[in-house]
């Protein structure tokens, strides 16, 4: 089954404490200032096991407008609303800022319970509940059933435990995907065991002996023991009420409003990107560097408000907000928020965010709009893109996209198939990389090998390590090696032997290069097979290094650093090495000696240059022919 979460919600004294302790017989009002003031401060929590055997989660949040920072605390990971109604008092203040709060925070289902109707006659109840209905038209909630209830009596709470179950039986189960995240909402020691964290668990799952990171901060800690309605368990999973005994942090280390995750990847930021809706009703509106209280997860910051692509966003209208945080929060696309007045306080505005850790953006620029629409929108494949395009990382895993969108595995693999087939994305060994992304690194690489052709006209290419080199203010080694190949591939540039040149390159020699090259070329060809040192061809003219250098590799072979021969009379060794071995299985180098008719020296230059190439293999004092 689901792991169900409900929330009560609605003004003070309108009986949620009473109705939760009635469903559960658990008193959620804990504290000595709780019970002495009647009316809930912190976080209550509770459990319930339906008819068909589910347990859900309560949370009664505290109705007073004081603690609303707390009510939005404890509503992450809900499923299911109840909005609790006093029929003597009908929709007060407190309840419309309670539905506003919950809508913005993206809440869909809900139940309206009329409480403490024993404690008025029909008349006033049928006014109650058509003041329900005019106040909540045009909301989310104007077509929400309404359960009549009083705590007290009993009535109508067999038939509120049944309208439960049926909700319960529709909500879908939530995948368990990307690490595990919970936003610490209460923090305690409990004697013998130390310190003890609860929240809802918003994404993966934990079990005991797990490690977790602390943000801020990012300190690692271990899980001792797991718990789920007092109940010891070994795992628990998203949206599950948890609380966690953790190892090696003091209750003093760590808070409500802390985030633990199973990543060690999580980004503290001191910036979001958001969409946020500004209530019709709001005392003012969103414009540039208010400053307002952020509630996000289970943390209230001050934060000033930058709108994109608008002066301001006005009562009842939305838009883009970059918000710019006096303190760093871990938040993930996707979280919802409220926007809060500096005071005196009031709800104003929420929503989602749509990047958890943005650059500063230029107000008006048309690509950030772009890309922040895309987001908000929701489509898979665009936001994959877009991320892919957007993003510093050149590569890009599996693991990457599913911590950036929270989605399943094979859903990503599906909708990266979809764009490689439409060329926006390729895949490589170190992950996935944008067409745009690629193109551009493209370019940078072949500029690279341009401004080399243009220094050194006659080089038939750069040397590979010197090629990555240029590249490794942008891309890691590894990076540079997958670039180069997939270039390989794609034919944009070349491997001249063992150097990297642009694919259109050819060397061009001047007049007198050519006459350069011809002296070489006709010193090399008359010494035979006797190799001819570097430094000698290097003395014929200034210009000799550069033309010996552009010929390495075409008419001359280079047999060592110090050593070239023509590439005729070495392929010429070659195939007298071959004609050899069809009648012998080994060869020495006398034989090779004599067989060429050259010295010692020579010979053992082109047989070690040989055996480096592959066509031969030198077995003590012999050699064996290597096979093709």
């Amino acid at each position: 089954m689901s792991n169900i979460v409900i929330a009560t919600a609605g003004h003070v004294d309108h009986g949620k404490t009473t109705l939760v302790k009635a469903l559960t017989n658990i008193e959620t009002d804990t504290t000595k200032e709780e019970k002495k003031r009647g009316l809930s401060i912190n976080l209550g929590f509770a459990y319930l096991d339906l008819p068909n055997g589910q347990r859900v989660g309560i949370v009664d949040v505290p109705g007073h407008e004081k603690f609303i920072k707390n009510m939005v605390a404890g509503l992450p990971g809900i499923n299911l609303v109840m909005l609790v109604i006093d029929a003597g008092e009908g929709v007060m203040p407190q309840t419309r800022e309670h539905m506003d709060i919950l809508t913005l925070l993206g809440i869909r289902n809900f139940l309206i319970v009329l409480t403490k109707v024993d404690m008025v006659d029909e008349e006033i109840k049928e006014l109650a509940i058509e003041d329900i209905r005019d106040q909540l038209a045009d909301t989310p909630l104007q077509d929400a059933e309404i359960i009549e209830t009083d705590a007290i009596s009993g009535r109508g709470m067999a038939n509120l435990v049944k309208k439960l179950e049926e909700w319960t039986e529709r909500i879908p189960d939530v995948p368990e995907t990307g690490a595990a995240r919970l936003n610490v909402d209460r923090v305690f020691s409990v004697r013998g065991f130390g310190t003890v964290v609860t929240g809802t668990l918003l994404d993966g799952s934990i079990s005991i002996d797990d490690e977790l990171t602390v943000y801020p901060g990012g300190k690692k800690v271990r899980v001792r023991n797991i718990q789920i309605h007092n109940q010891n368990v070994k795992t628990a999973s998203a949206r599950h009420r948890t609380a966690l005994n953790l190892t090696n942090i003091t209750k003093e280390e760590i808070q409500r409003g802390t985030v633990l995750s199973a990543s060690a990847g999580l980004q503290p930021t001191w910036m979001i990107d958001v969409k946020a809706v500004c209530l019709k009703n709001a005392v003012k509106s969103i414009g540039l560097w208010d400053r307002v209280r952020l509630l996000v997860g289970t943390r209230e910051i001050m934060a000033r408000t930058v709108p994109l692509g608008i002066d301001r966003i006005v009562p009842g209208a939305e838009g883009f907000v970059q918000l710019r945080l006096e303190e760093q929060v871990v938040v993930k696309a996707g979280d919802h928020f409220i926007l809060r007045t500096y005071s005196p306080i009031y709800t104003i505005a929420g929503g989602e965010v749509l990047e958890e850790a943005p650059k500063k953006h230029r107000r008006f620029k048309s690509s950030v709009l772009q890309s922040l629409k895309t987001k908000e929108e929701g489509n898979l494949d665009h936001i994959l893109e877009d991320f892919l395009v957007n993003t510093d990382q050149s590569f890009v895993t599996l693991d990457d996209l599913a911590a950036y969108t929270r989605a399943a595995p094979d859903i990503l693999q599906e909708s990266m198939q979809i764009l490689q087939k439409e060329k926006a994305v390729l895949q490589t060994p170190l992950g996935y990389m944008h067409a745009q992304t690629y193109k551009r690194l493209r370019g940078q690489a072949v500029q690279v090998l341009l401004a080399y052709h243009q220094k050194f006209p006659l080089r038939p290419g750069i040397a590979v390590e010197e090629f990555r080199s240029r590249l490794r203010k942008t891309l890691t080694e590894k990076e540079c090696n997958t670039l180069l190949k997939q270039m390989l591939t794609d034919q944009y540039c070349k491997n001249t032997g063992g150097r990297i040149a642009a694919a259109r390159f050819e060397i061009t020699f001047t007049a007198h290069q050519k006459d350069v090259r011809k002296k070489i070329e006709d010193i090399v060809r008359q010494s035979g097979s006797t190799p001819v040192k570097k430094d000698e061809l290097l003395q014929l003219d200034r210009e000799a290094e550069e033309v010996l250098l552009a010929i390495t590799g075409q008419s001359l072979a280079a047999l060592t650093f110090e050593y070239v021969i023509a590439a005729e009379q070495y392929e010429q060794a070659v195939q007298q090495v071959r004609d050899f071995f069809r009648d012998h299985d080994t060869m020495t180098l006398a034989d090779f000696r004599d067989m060429t008719v050259s010295s010692r020296k020579s010979s053992m230059l082109l047989l070690e240059y040989m055996d480096q190439q592959g066509i031969t293999r030198r077995v003590e004092n012999y050699r064996i022919l290597n096979p093709l």
